[in-house]
């Protein structure tokens, strides 16, 4: 178990420290109904990775022996795929101009309610990273409370910098806003340059464990 946890981190972290979810969230907490936005945004990535962990889990990856072969040739073929398209997200944003202005989406989110909060949950849901961390579990081939108890991790570490935010908030709300406000403004001067990193290194850790397992 301990083993399957390690393997975990690494793509957990990835998600975490993606700025854009992190910016998000924060945006939302200082919108007009900022600590529901946030809450229904942060349940939103949660629902989302554990239904489709446990659809891999439970229904993709209990299918029948004989396909495991092929399955783990086009596994490491969409891995590398994912990594090459993180490596390009990475150089576009590289050659971009940079911008100190806040991007659009970041302005008309001000006004966001309850739909808007579902809707950026489930499309800045990292569905290659969380495709990675679960076959990371069933690889381990661990009992299934093991399994689920994994996935479970791996959800809470990859959303902690948009829930820890949120927590802050509640516990501390006039501390926090001046904190978030510090915070949204730096991740905004300094978003292309994380980016860049964050893409660049899935684009790494994809590609390379990708043409590892095709060429084993």
């Amino acid at each position: 178990m301990s083993q399957l946890l390690a393997s975990l981190v690494i793509p957990a972290l990835l998600i975490a420290v993606n700025p854009v979810p992190i910016l998000v969230a924060v945006t939302l907490l200082m919108s007009d109904h900022g600590r529901r936005s946030a809450a229904i945004f942060g349940a939103t990535l949660a629902v989302v990775m554990l239904v489709v962990g446990v659809l891999t889990l439970f229904l993709l990856g209990k299918a029948g022996s004989s396909s495991q072969q092929s399955g783990s040739t086009g596994s490491a073929v969409l891995q590398t795929v994912f990594g090459l398209a993180f490596l390009g997200m990475a150089f576009v944003q590289w050659r971009a101009k940079p911008s100190d202005k806040p991007p659009a989406w970041m302005r008309a989110m001000d006004k966001a309610g309850f739909s808007v909060a579902v809707v950026l949950g489930v499309s800045l849901t990292n569905y290659a990273l969380l495709t990675q961390g679960s076959t990371e579990i069933l690889k381990s081939g661990l009992p299934a409370s093991q399994e689920v108890a994994g996935l479970v991790f791996f959800v809470v570490v990859a959303i902690s910098t948009v829930v820890v935010p949120l927590i802050v908030y509640l516990v501390r709300p006039e501390w926090a806003g001046r904190q978030l406000g510090r915070l949204k403004a730096w991740l905004t001067r300094h978003n292309r340059v994380i980016i860049i990193i964050v893409f660049g290194l899935m684009g790494l850790l994809f590609t390379v464990e990708g043409l590892v397992h095709l060429l084993a």
